[in-house]
């Protein structure tokens, strides 16, 4: 790695909405290797967000890296120190709890891989679906948790259960010793302080995208 290129120690306090960005980065990298592209500037990279270009090397300098002057920042270079900021150049072994139609989209989605993901076991509850084959993977049964958890040693539990038995599934990969959740399930987990919980309720997220939408639909009316 060049002087200019060096990566300076990540600053332990990172704005929010920075931290929102840095992933959206990566994945506008990605894009730009895929093109052959050797180096980006600041101010291409704002385009997408709306901001300065004086943000974006703000919200680099978060983690560490130093672009080249003129030449704006390395593709590949920016793109594998946001992968170790983020933790996603290591790989991360994951269960998923729950072989729905939900489930079994995540199952079949290679996004997961890009990301250092690596699923090992699909898990349900549901005598029919226990023995089937998804995406690769042979429906297990909850009792076959903890054994697979042991031999694995798991980090990040996927919830695509329905909504009365997401908290009981929590409760249990928490015994586990499992410290990431990722949790498709309509209802706000609870877990122990030492575990990270990440909600993707899709629900909520319609229900916001209908508040803006009418909210714009109201300001068109008062203003033609």
């Amino acid at each position: 790695m060049k002087d200019h290129e060096k990566l300076k120690k990540p600053k332990s306090t990172i704005p929010v909405q920075t931290l929102r960005r840095i992933p959206y980065y990566h994945q506008i990298l990605s894009e730009l290797e895929q093109q052959g592209e050797q180096f980006v500037s600041s101010k291409y990279l704002a385009h997408f967000f709306h901001v300065d270009d004086t943000q974006v090397r703000k919200d680099v300098s978060v983690i560490g890296y130093k672009g080249k002057p003129k030449s704006g920042y390395s593709v590949t270079g920016l793109k594998s120190a946001i992968g170790d900021f983020l933790g996603i150049n290591t790989e991360n072994t994951a269960i998923l709890i729950g072989a729905g139609k939900l489930g079994s989209a995540l199952i079949e989605y290679p996004g997961l891989s890009e990301y250092g993901l690596r699923l090992v076991a699909v898990f349900d509850n549901d005598p029919k679906k226990l023995d089937k084959a998804v995406g690769g993977f042979a429906v297990q049964p909850m009792e076959n948790l903890k054994k697979v958890v042991q031999s694995f040693d798991v980090g990040i539990a996927i919830i695509t259960v329905p909504k009365t038995a997401a908290q009981a599934v929590c409760d249990l990969v928490a015994e586990q010793k499992i410290k990431a959740i990722w949790n498709f399930a309509p209802t706000q987990l609870s877990a122990p302080s030492d575990v990270t919980v990440r909600n993707e309720n899709m629900a909520v997220g319609l229900a916001l995208l209908s508040h803006y939408l009418k909210k714009r639909t109201a300001e068109s009316a008062i203003f033609s």
